[in-house]
This record gives C-alpha cells, sequence and structure tokens, in this order.
C-alpha cells in the first residue's frame, strides 16, 4: 500500500542558555546516578508539567514488518512487541508522561493491519483523515501512547515525525541528525508529531533503558496562554492571500541578521553603508493580524548589534530587562502561527555566541550550521521556496504544505500584488 500521511511543520523554541532567563528561581531536574530523579523548583507563575512523573518512551522496529512501535508499557513492549522476535528493542526514544499533566495533549496511537503501520499524532483533527485511510485506534488507553506538550515549552523538544511511502513506515525520533540521514533514505519529512523531553543531550535513542535520563532543553519558555493553544481547525487560519515576504540581509562587518517585511524600510538598510547585503525572501507572514496567528515581537540590541525576533511575550519583556529595546513603533515584526498548523512551517531560530548574532531561517540544511546553536523557532509561517532557502528575489509566491490532507502537496499561491525590489543588484 502506498500513502502519504498529513504533515504537521516541525517546531522548537528554546533559549541559550543563561540569556533571556525567566527561571531565575528555577532549578531544572537532574538525574543521579541511581537514576532517581531530582525535585523541580520552578516560580509560581510555571505551568509546566511534573517532571518527576516522566516515563520512558521505548522504540522497537520490526524489519519483517517495516514498522516502528512505540510504547510507555513495559509489559506491553516486553509480552507483545518483543514477544516472538518480531519486533527488536532499539531503546528510548523519549520521555513524556502516561497522564495528563498540565499544558499536554495526547499522543493519539493508531494502527494500520493491511499495512502494519503505527501511526502518533497530537494533531487531533488529524485523525479521522488518517483513520479514513486504513488506520484505526490501537489497543493503547484511551487511544494515546501519551502526553505531550504541543508547544516547545518548558525545556521540551520536537518529536520529527517521518514517513516512507514505499514500506508504509511512520519513523519518530528526536535525533535531528537521525532524522535526516532518514530522509536522505527515502523517507518524507513530516513535520512533528509533539514535544517531550530529550533522552540523551542530541536526542539520540538509548539503547539500555535503565541508562537513560532525561534532559531537558536550556529553555525559558512557561506554558504561557499561546502555548496552551490546542490544535486548531483548518477553518481558522489566515488569509494566504494577504501573506507578505519577510527579506532578510546580513552583515557580514556588524555580524547581524536582518529581517523585515517593509520593502522601503530593507531599501533604507542597504543603503546605510553599514554592510547589510540582501538575501531574499526568509518567509511569507501577515503584516496585521490575522485569524489564530500572535504577534512576531522585534527587538534590538545595539551594545551587542543583535536584531532579536520572538513570539513569546514573556521572553520579549525580559529581553527589554537585558539591553534590548522594541525596534519598530509596535515592536511588532509582523505575525505569525504559534505552531504547526493551516499548511505552515516553522522558522528555525540560532545563535552564534561568538559574534552574538540570532539567525532564523526555514531551512532544516541552514539549520545545522556548525557556528550557530539551534534554540528552535520563533514562529510558524509559510516557506518562499519548498527547501525553506530563501529564494533570490521576490517572486510573488509562497509554498505550503497542506495539513488537511493527507498528501503532502506543495502549492504555489499567487497573490495580487505588485512587489518592486529597486535596490536588489
Amino acid at each position: 500500500m502506498m500513502k502519504t500521511s498529513t504533515a504537521p511543520a516541525r517546531v522548537k523554541t528554546m533559549i541559550r542558555p543563561n540569556a533571556l532567563s525567566q527561571f531565575s528561581a528555577a532549578r531544572f531536574d537532574i538525574w543521579d546516578h541511581e537514576h532517581t530523579l531530582l525535585a523541580w523548583e520552578a516560580d509560581s507563575t510555571s505551568s509546566c508539567a511534573n517532571t518527576s512523573s516522566l516515563v520512558p518512551f521505548l522504540r522497537a522496529f520490526s524489519s519483517s514488518d517495516n514498522d516502528h512501535f512505540y510504547t510507555t508499557s513495559v509489559s506491553e513492549m516486553d509480552n507483545n512487541a518483543l514477544l516472538g522476535g518480531v519486533y527488536t528493542l532499539e531503546g528510548v526514544a523519549a520521555f513524556l508522561w502516561s497522564t495528563p499533566q498540565p499544558g499536554t495533549i495526547p499522543l493519539y496511537r493508531l494502527y494500520n493491519q493491511n499495512s502494519t503501520d503505527h501511526f502518533y499524532t497530537m494533531a487531533s483533527d488529524e485523525l479521522s483523515d488518517i483513520m479514513a485511510e486504513g488506520w484505526a485506534y490501537d489497543t493503547a488507553p484511551n487511544h494515546t501512547a501519551g502526553y505531550v506538550y504541543p508547544y516547545s515549552i518548558c525545556g521540551a523538544a520536537p518529536i520529527y515525525r517521518l514517513f516512507n511511502p514505499t514500506v508504509v513506515d511512520h519513523f519518530y525520533t528526536l535525533d535531528a541528525s537521525e532524522s535526516q540521514n532518514a530522509v536522505n533514505a527515502g523517507y518524507q519529512d513530516q513535520g512533528i508529531a509533539g514535544f517531550a523531553i530529550l533522552p540523551s543531550a542530541n536526542g539520540s535513542v538509548v539503547k539500555d533503558p535503565d541508562s537513560a535520563i532525561p534532559n531537558l532543553l536550556p529553555t525559558t519558555v512557561t506554558a504561557s496562554p499561546e502555548s496552551q493553544i490546542t490544535v486548531t481547525p483548518s477553518s481558522s487560519c489566515a488569509n494566504n492571500a494577504n501573506a507578505v515576504p519577510l527579506l532578510r540581509a546580513f552583515s557580514d562587518s556588524e555580524a547581524d541578521h536582518f529581517y523585515t517585511e517593509n520593502s522601503t524600510e530593507m531599501s533604507q538598510v542597504l543603503a546605510a553603508q553599514e554592510g547589510y547585503s540582501f538575501e531574499g525572501d526568509a518567509a511569507f507572514l501577515w503584516s496585521t493580524q490575522e485569524a489564530s496567528t500572535v504577534p512576531l515581537y522585534r527587538l534590538f540590541n545595539q551594545k551587542l548589534n543583535d536584531h532579536f525576533y520572538t513570539i513569546d511575550a514573556n521572553e520579549s519583556h525580559e529581553a527589554l530587562s537585558l539591553g534590548y529595546a522594541n525596534d519598530t513603533d509596535t515592536g511588532i515584526a509582523g505575525y505569525v502561527y504559534p505552531y504547526n498548523m493551516c499548511g505552515a512551517a516553522p522558522i528555525y531560530r540560532l545563535y552564534n555566541p561568538t559574534s552574538s548574532d540570532h539567525f532564523y531561517t526555514m531551512s532544516q540544511a541552514e539549520s545545522v550550521s556548525s557556528r550557530y546553536v539551534i534554540e528552535g523557532v520563533y514562529g510558524v509561517c509559510f516557506t518562499a521556496a519548498p527547501t525553506g532557502l530563501t529564494t533570490a528575489f521576490t517572486d510573488n509566491h509562497f509554498n505550503v504544505v497542506l495539513n488537511a490532507s493527507i498528501y503532502d502537496i506543495y502549492i504555489h499561491t499567487f497573490f495580487e500584488y505588485i512587489y518592486t525590489f529597486k535596490y536588489i543588484q
């Protein structure tokens, strides 16, 4: 059976350690040598899940069925999957919760008997489509494999979702390198299935379950109202025809990336003799607030010469106290989705501690730069090209990966506006 399922966009948010810290009063979980989870102490404003309740998310693979299987139940893994040698245990893929926690939502588990494929998603509006194609709720309690964050908060990292249409296998990993290797081997990148806690520093699976320990990302993002949002039906999408390009420029001498949706402002920056060069359209977003979108705050630190963008209002306020200032009259660069929905994709945020430069891209290839540390995403919007790379010029279209369908489709949506770049040489 050949099929492709829905592709929610990959999203993650994290702040570099010791910067923009909201958790000055917090002590993150660590494990001692006896694997005892130490108590978590956080300020009263935190709405994060209880990390002492984290459980391993076990991963197994069947080469005969070409199926990846995940469960939090040790007995299910031992007595069902591993019994008879059909599946081989690969280790701990993540840490998540077996019961509902503050800020978490269900990670649904389904199974297709015809294609012997297990499928996991946090998108409730995706269930009807995938079930119509032959998947059904699996034997997991409450049809749920566990509970995850719907957004990158409280030190959580994205569970990357991939799909191989040739063998009909959905594959999930928190390891970005493993995700890319799977794509190179024929899997399709389908975004994220949810946000959980890393089983190791780089997200790689830990083969010995007894040695796996939770690794929280150094994040300041709490379970704010924006992050509590649940999966939004496609009927609540913003108007694609109103999306505008987010322009990108870089100054090597100033070691700064700059982004704006205002072409006049970009022209002025390029003419200011500060070494900025235009690099193209980084993304498409909205200049005014539309359905389901949130503000993308824009700040600038004159001392560091660093432009900084975030969708987290709390983080924006903390940045103001650390030397950043609002860089527009409204303090807003535009409007984006707070997480994957409506065919949108993530904008990865990176940071170079040597040059104090924040860098934003929708290209996974660009996001693995050796000079930058990935900090997650600052929002979700539309790509300027299928690869997520910038376009060399504004070409009056953007790319959408539809989430409302179970087929991966790139659609060029054309606008009825005239956009001129006299400054592009």
